[in-house]
């Protein structure tokens, strides 16, 4: 039977909707986390090929979506307490997770701390440290919202989210995600980023298994950055697919041609 339901997270308010099938009470619960910007309808064609299979949590990150936007920095602390105390309000405590990119390190972070919560992960086109270049990166989009606005930032950080061929067919989603990024307030980007610019993640400590997920176009976590974070894990796997740093977004069915029977094997 197809569970829906929206709600708020009762210390935050955090946005978030549960849906999909549980087949058994001990099955986990898939919990997806959202990029940086994005908010929890971003997994909508994602969560097509996963409804049958899991219940499944999306939420709207501390900043994002409908979620609040506090006026002080979103640091990786305040992200996984979040998603700790949101599960232990809805009462889950079995769960798989899968995060993109800012939501990759929350996944990652969470797993660390809360092992026993956790059977697997799946951490898509993400980072384990701000390196010089990638606070560079980051640092140029906030630059570029002093500015000129939510939608220079937008503009600036573009080129390095969609993979070329993405970009040239599919225009008008890039759009739609333009005009929702027309919003956020100042106060917000400076939170969101700062914070993805804080802490660092031993991925030496990661204990479940874990795939890690790449597209060969990322310009802003690229495959080379992966490859040395699956060094570091020990039940870790590297799988790298087309796109950008958007991979999943701009390719639903990575979910189920990639991800997907990853996901099953790991639950037999």
């Amino acid at each position: 039977m197809l569970k829906c339901r929206w709600r708020y997270h009762i210390r935050l308010k955090l946005n978030f909707l549960i849906e999909g099938i549980k087949k058994r009470e001990s099955d986990p619960t898939l919990v997806l986390v959202n990029g940086l910007f994005a908010d929890l309808t971003s997994y909508d064609l994602s969560c097509v090929f996963l409804r049958e299979h899991f219940s499944i949590l999306r939420y709207d990150c501390r900043g994002q979506g409908g979620s609040p936007k506090p006026e002080s920095i979103y640091s990786l602390e305040d992200h996984v307490l979040d998603l700790k105390n949101l599960l232990e309000e809805i009462n889950i405590d079995n769960i798989i997770l899968l995060g993109l990119s800012n939501g990759g390190r929350i996944a990652m972070e969470f797993s660390i701390r809360f092992p026993k919560m956790v059977k697997a992960l799946v951490a898509l086109d993400t980072y384990d440290e701000a390196t010089p270049m990638l606070a560079a990166k980051l640092n140029s989009w906030k630059v570029a919202h002093e500015i000129g606005g939510p939608l220079h930032r937008f503009d600036v950080a573009t080129p390095w989210i969609w993979g070329e061929e993405f970009f040239n067919h599919k225009n008008e989603l890039i759009l739609s995600y333009r005009e929702k990024a027309s919003g956020l307030k100042s106060h917000v980007v400076k939170g969101l980023i700062e914070g993805a610019l804080e802490s660092f993640i031993d991925l030496t400590k990661l204990e479940v298994q874990t795939l890690l997920v790449v597209g060969k176009e990322d310009l802003l976590t690229p495959v080379f950055n992966h490859e040395k974070m699956i060094a570091k894990i020990r039940n870790g796997k590297l799988l790298i697919v087309e796109g950008g740093h958007a991979s999943v977004l701009e390719r639903p069915n990575i979910m189920e041609k990639n991800i997907l029977p990853w996901l099953m094997e790991v639950l037999k």
